[in-house]
């Protein structure tokens, strides 16, 4: 079972009403056999990313992936979804943060985090053991949950998103701490440098789960 087919089995395998009577066969996107609706009905005429479509000139969309596309909820907020027994429930950036904390991500979950809410559809190509963002599904081990962890304790110590980002602590930050933790900021900063890379989509994610109110000096 992928992880759409078990979201939509959680959410008690609803069918769209527009699926159109007679209009049975092979879906354009997983190849399942059924009642389809037309894909135009599904998605707008601006969607592009057919990678991994079946036939993207197909006739239609099944009930499972209908349903995928067209739920406004799963482009807006973060889910996780578990294969065994099948379920889904929405996230806050918190409850990511805090999952992703523990440690790897197990191989029967996957989380998605719309990282710009309402512009992608993420959870359609979702895979077991990832972490899928806007463009990217990202294997989730331990050693990333440390790194997660230390991103955090440089918010709660007053470093912004692009603050992070840099090569080094900007010293109008460092200047305001008490200088007994300089060493302790100078270590943390040269741990993140493999996320520093351009684009790197795991320090993108960490810098989205710790834009919070509930990242502070005093949490």
């Amino acid at each position: 079972m992928n992880v759409l087919n078990a979201a939509w089995k959680s959410a008690g395998a609803p069918d769209r009403d527009t699926a159109h009577v007679g209009n049975v066969g092979r879906c354009a996107r997983c190849a399942t056999d059924g009642n389809l609706t037309p894909v135009r009905e599904v998605l707008s005429k601006v969607f592009t990313c057919f990678e991994g479509w079946f036939h993207p000139g197909g006739r239609g969309l099944c009930a499972a992936c209908s349903w995928g596309y067209s739920n406004k909820a799963l482009r807006a907020v973060p889910h996780l979804i578990s294969r065994d027994p099948a379920s889904m429930r929405e996230l806050t950036r918190a409850a990511v943060r805090e999952l992703l904390a523990e440690g790897a991500l197990e191989a029967g979950s996957a989380v998605v985090v719309p990282l710009r809410p309402g512009r992608k559809h993420i959870l359609p190509s979702a895979a077991w053991g990832r972490v899928s963002v806007d463009d990217a599904h990202l294997p989730w081990t331990d050693r990333d949950a440390q790194l997660l962890g230390l991103v955090v304790r440089l918010r709660r110590l007053g470093f912004g998103s692009r603050m992070i980002g840099e090569p080094a602590p900007p010293y109008q930050v460092l200047s305001q701490l008490d200088t007994s933790v300089w060493a302790l900021v100078l270590y943390t900063w040269e741990q993140l440098s493999p996320w520093r890379a351009p684009a790197n989509p795991w320090l993108v994610l960490a810098l989205h789960l710790t834009t919070s109110a509930s990242i502070s000096k005093e949490s």
